[in-house]
C-alpha cells in the first residue's frame, strides 16, 4: 500500500512584500480552488522571515547544486512551476539531471533502454515504468519527462517501490538491510526524539487516524528508507546540478531527503522548495510558517486542487471495503 504525507508547503515570493498576479508572467493559474487568496503567488524564505523576488528565488536556484522541488502530487500549477524553474536553470547553462518519484529505483535500466534505442516519446518510458497503473497522475508529469528527454538531460528513478517499502515496513530496517548499507544510506541512527516524533504524527495525519498503533514503527522506517534512497541517487549524480520532483514530505529538511544529504555530508548547496497550496481562512503567512521553521528553505503559494478533505474519500473506501466483506 502507498503512503503519502500530507503534502504541506508551496512558494514562490516577491522582495518587496507584492503579491505575483494571477496572470504574472504569462502563468494562469490551473488549479481552481481559491486562486484569489491573498497569499498565492507569493514566494517566503522560511528562515530569514522575508519574502523573495522572482529574481531573488532564481539566485538561490543558481547557487543550488541539489533542488529539491515538494509538490502535492497532481495539483497542476506545482507542476507547471516545476518545469519554469527547470528551463530557468537550463537558460542559464545549469540544465539539470532530473530525478523524479514517480519512477522506482528498478525502472532505472528500462528507461536507459527505451532512451538507448533512441525513444523521445514521454509516454513510451512512462508505460514501461507502469507510471499510471501506479496511480500517478501522469499527465501532469509528462511535460517534466518530456522536457528531459527533448534536451536529452538524465532521468533518474529516485524512488523506493512500493513492495519493498512494505517489506521495510513489516520487516523493520535492521531486518530488510544489513549494517553497512544502513551505515552507507545514514539509516543506523534513529531519528532525534523530537523529529521522529513529528514524522510520526504526519504518517498518524497522513493516514486519517486509521493507522494502527503497533504499525507506526514500521511506516516510519518505509518513509525513512524511502528519504535514504532517493538521497542517495542524488548523490549519484553529482558530478551536475540535479532537480528533485517528489512530494513535500520527501523534502523536508527535518527529516526528508536533506537530512541524508546532510548526514553523507553532499558536496554543494542543497536547496528544498516546497509548493504549499492556501487555505480557505488562513490568509497570513504565520498562517502556514509558524510550523515549518526549519522545515523548508523557500515556500511558493498556490490555489489549491481540491477543497475536500482527503480523509473522507479515505473513510469512503473503508466503509466500501467492510461492505464487501460482509
Amino acid at each position: 500500500m502507498r503512503f503519502r504525507l500530507h503534502h504541506l508547503l508551496s512558494a514562490v515570493a516577491l522582495g518587496v512584500l507584492m503579491c505575483l498576479p494571477a496572470h504574472a508572467e504569462g502563468h494562469e493559474w490551473l488549479a481552481p480552488h481559491l486562486q484569489d487568496h491573498p497569499l498565492v503567488g507569493q514566494i517566503w524564505s522560511p528562515d530569514g522571515q522575508r519574502q523573495l523576488s522572482r529574481e531573488g528565488l532564481d539566485e538561490r536556484l543558481m547557487a543550488a547544486e541539489i533542488l529539491l522541488l515538494g509538490e502535492v502530487h497532481g495539483n497542476p500549477d506545482h507542476h507547471a512551476w516545476q518545469l519554469k524553474l527547470i528551463q530557468t536553470l537550463a537558460a542559464a547553462d545549469r540544465a539539470p539531471a532530473l530525478a523524479m518519484e514517480i519512477f522506482d529505483l528498478e525502472h532505472q535500466s528500462r528507461l536507459d533502454t527505451l532512451r538507448a534505442q533512441g525513444e523521445t516519446n514521454a509516454d513510451a518510458l512512462a508505460d514501461a515504468a507502469g507510471v499510471e497503473a501506479r496511480h500517478w497522475p501522469w499527465d501532469e508529469y509528462r511535460p517534466l519527462v518530456q522536457w528531459a528527454l527533448d534536451q536529452d538531460q538524465p532521468l533518474v528513478a529516485a524512488n523506493l517501490s512500493s513492495e519493498e517499502a512494505m517489506q521495510v515496513a513489516r520487516d523493520g530496517l535492521r531486518e530488510h538491510m544489513d549494517e553497512a548499507e544502513r551505515q552507507r544510506l545514514g539509516l543506523n541512527e534513529p531519528l532525534p526524539g523530537p523529529v521522529g516524533r513529528r514524522l510520526i504524527e504526519h504518517i498518524v495525519d497522513a493516514h486519517c487516524g486509521y493507522l494502527p498503533a503497533a504499525r507506526t514503527g514500521g511506516m516510519v522506517d518505509a518513509q525513512r528508507a524511502r528519504d535514504a534512497h532517493m538521497a542517495d541517487r542524488l548523490l549519484d549524480t553529482a558530478d551536475r546540478p540535479v532537480v528533485l520532483i517528489a512530494g513535500s514530505g520527501h523534502v523536508r529538511r527535518d527529516y526528508g531527503v536533506p537530512r541524508y544529504l546532510q548526514t553523507r555530508e553532499a558536496q554543494g548547496t542543497v536547496l528544498s522548495l516546497a509548493f504549499v497550496e492556501v487555505r480557505e481562512g488562513d490568509e497570513s503567512i504565520e498562517d502556514y510558517t509558524t510550523a515549518m521553521e526549519g522545515v523548508y528553505d523557500v515556500i511558493l503559494f498556490t490555489p489549491r486542487q481540491r477543497i475536500t478533505d482527503p480523509c473522507d474519500d479515505f473513510r469512503e473506501q473503508l466503509e466500501g471495503m467492510r461492505k464487501q466483506s460482509s
